[in-house]
């Protein structure tokens, strides 16, 4: 054999792409092997060894902040070529310790780092997940834990892992709605003293970022990373997928194309990360910055400063967040500007509600309340089932049901002491607690924004802008006009994952959200499903769901919601029906829960086992579970309709029976509240609430029924 067995790249030669230090390949003799060395801050991880079928030639495939750059050498000659090109993220099958070079050579003392070289030949399955949210993070982390030596690469369009927590996204005094404890993975606790959070308070968002890089850097998927990677076109092949992607990276320009393939994609793009900004007509001197909340993070020291007066149009809770955050400043207010036909101020809850002060975060995870919730994937049989049918299908159980939701909603009225005051009461929610959704957030600051308000640092306007005019005016449809010195457009999202899908059709095929008219046979069965959830729960029916706290009497009755808009149409809210068979691709985190830690995690495993073939498929026709993905996501769209549900799945009281509705697939039982004479405890599986906790060691328990039902890893 003709191989040398360190080949050596000169400096001039490395610094004309990467201005740079050198680096050495050693390579093993029996080429199943080898060691890289390098201090270059830029190199992150090797990615793939090859060698041609005539071994005279190897190629090293190495990830780097700009892209993956293929090195290519042979016994006489090495060359260094600058090209993107893809071949794949493999797993650490040895972590070879690196000795220290050759003194003849010109090292530094710092090229003495170790560094660790992927390379498996025998395993050629490769997956791919896109989008470094928690759902993201929490996927990615499960399949590697699962399939420790399967290739697996995660992509992330931004600069940052976290999504809506990354830290281009947050700002000071940012919090979660969560208390510590609610928001961290079951194997992964949110330690008080590693990351200097409190028992009883909200998180705030700083730590979920560090939280989220710890968690990604124990569970060793930090070498699985690449930033900067936006994908634009999801293509469809006939045995995987091929991704056409755009890198973002400031080096290259942003604009360095290429294409990837893998057999298995998981999507986490997220919910808020498209934002939907009105456009208004606008003077060409208008001299305030007008922008959407997402970019408020980055023009928070210019904005949030004394003697200013910020305009916040919306009322969901970036609006409330970024009213808070401009008012509190010495001398500065903030406007609240509220559209006639939205669906008007959100459900703002502390902590605690209820005379019994119970934590409205339990309360929700908390099975009793969840029975007052109608739901078509609960557990129909046993206690839980007579239970459900006693509230929601006779005449007595109803009214029961619409007292409690009656209770709850009077009592964060008076606690907020909404109706005490003019212009808190135009923060009254325009509709009843049943409709809430997850229209639903916290009051998690560190004093009462209803005081801002009363005191006039806060002002609460319905109306809608008309223009941007002359200076820093703005002229609302009413005809009053405003001087401002920002607006910040808390507007909400856009529906959908924000890709382009090849073939034509393939985005119906995949069950994504459309402003388009369903075709026949699907309305027939739009309607169909419709019918029986009200059959079944005739409360759906018969509530009144209009704006009916509207200061406008005339527009109480109006409709708010786009009639063309159709959902997310996927199975257990991951996967599209048509996608059963072939186990290819899955959706993470395509609804909204307020239990999104519990949700991801539980998530993750059931994508893990569907993957892989573990995950026992539907013993039902193509057509039934086509019904049932029907049923249970349009059930969404008409639960709440102050809601989200006509986009994605909103849900609330109902993710309890969502989580069991996954345990009971993967095998097992949702109810863990542990038994009483070898009986199920339902004294503490209605009245205790359910938390990370509760699912703690899930993965292990999977890992061994698989190792002991000999299944393996079918697929991967």
């Amino acid at each position: 054999m003709s191989f040398k067995p360190n080949i050596i790249v000169s400096k001039e030669e490395f610094r004309s792409f990467f201005e740079g230090p050198i680096i050495q390949v050693h390579v093993s003799e029996d080429i199943n092997s080898a060691k890289v060395f390098t201090a270059h801050k830029n190199l992150i991880t090797p990615l793939s060894l090859f060698f041609t079928n005539t071994l005279k030639e190897w190629r090293l495939w190495i990830s780097t902040q700009d892209g993956i750059v293929m090195l290519k050498g042979g016994s006489e000659s090495f060359s260094l070529q600058p090209q993107l090109i893809y071949c794949g993220h493999l797993p650490i099958k040895e972590i070879l310790t690196a000795s220290k070079p050759d003194s003849t050579h010109d090292w530094d003392t710092e090229m003495e780092a170790q560094y660790k070289i992927l390379v498996d030949i025998e395993d050629s399955t490769l997956a791919k997940l896109y989008g470094l949210c928690l759902y993201g993070i929490t996927c990615a982390a499960t399949f590697h834990r699962i399939h420790p030596t399967s290739r697996i690469l995660i992509l992330e369009s931004t600069s940052s892992i976290g999504g809506p927590w990354a830290s281009h996204r947050i700002f000071p005094g940012l919090k979660t709605n969560n208390l510590w404890g609610t928001y961290e993975n079951p194997d992964f606790p949110m330690g008080e003293e590693k990351f200097s959070v409190k028992k009883g308070e909200h998180v705030p968002a700083d730590k979920v970022t560090e939280y989220l890089k710890a968690f990604i850097e124990e569970t060793g998927i930090d070498g699985c990373l690449r930033l900067g990677t936006k994908v634009e076109v999801v293509e469809k092949m006939d045995e995987g997928w091929r991704l056409h992607c755009n890198s973002t990276s400031s080096r290259d320009g942003g604009g360095s194309k290429f294409v990837m393939s893998t057999a298995k994609l998981i999507l986490s793009v997220g919910l808020v990360n498209r934002p939907s900004i009105p456009r208004y007509p606008t003077s060409p001197d208008f001299a305030p910055k007008v922008i959407h909340s997402i970019d408020f993070p980055h023009h928070f020291p210019t904005i949030v400063s004394s003697s200013t007066h910020t305009l916040v149009i919306g009322s969901g809770k970036s609006a409330w967040d970024v009213a808070y955050a401009c008012a509190t400043q010495p001398s500065s207010t903030a406007t609240m500007l509220i559209r006639p036909s939205g669906n008007g101020p959100i459900w703002m809850s502390p902590p605690y509600v209820t005379p019994l002060g119970l934590w409205l975060e339990k309360l929700v995870f908390t099975r009793f309340f969840g029975y007052m919730s109608p739901c078509p994937w609960a557990e129909m049989s046993g206690f839980e089932g007579w239970i459900r049918t006693f509230l929601h299908g006779t005449w007595l159980g109803r009214k029961i049901v619409g007292a409690f939701w009656g209770i709850l909603g009077d009592d964060v009225i008076q606690l907020n002491k909404l109706n005490e005051h003019p212009e808190t009461k135009k923060l009254r929610p325009w509709r009843d607690a049943f409709e809430v959704g997850n229209a639903l957030s916290i009051m998690n600051y560190p004093t009462n924004f209803f005081d801002l308000v009363r005191e006039g640092k806060i002002k609460v306007i319905i109306d809608e802008v008309e223009k941007c005019g002359v200076g820093k005016e703005v002229v609302l449809k009413g005809g009053q006009k405003m001087k401002v010195d920002a607006v910040v457009c808390a507007t909400g999202w856009k529906s959908g994952a924000g890709l382009k899908f090849k073939p034509e059709g393939l985005e119906k095929e995949l069950g994504l959200p459309t402003k388009n008219m369903p075709d026949t046979d699907d309305a027939a069965l739009v309607e169909k499903v419709k019918a029986e959830i009200f059959t079944r729960y005739p409360f759906m029916k018969s509530r009144d769901t209009s704006r009916l706290h509207h200061p406008d009497p005339s527009l109480r009755h109006t409709q708010t919601s786009d009639p063309n808009q159709q959902p997310y149409r996927l199975y257990r809210f991951l996967i599209p029906p048509s996608d059963l068979q072939h186990r290819s691709i899955g959706f993470a985190g395509a609804l909204m829960s307020l239990g999104n830690a519990s949700c991801a995690y539980l998530q993750s495993l059931w994508l893990a086992a569907y993957f892989d073939g573990t995950l026992p498929l539907p013993e039902v026709s193509s057509e039934q579970l086509k019904y049932e993905t029907y049923r249970d996501t349009q059930y969404c769209a008409l639960r709440n309709a102050m809601g989200y549900g006509n986009k994605f799945p909103d849900l609330v009281f109902d993710s309890l029976p969502y989580f069991d509705a996954l345990m009971r697939d993967l095998g097992f039982d949702g109810k863990r509240k542990g038994m009483v004479f070898g009986m199920k405890n339902w004294g503490a599986e209605s009245f205790r609430s359910y938390g990370p906790e509760d699912y703690r060691g899930l993965v292990d328990e999977w890992q061994k029924r698989v190792e002991g039902d000999g299944e393996g890893k079918k697929n991967v």
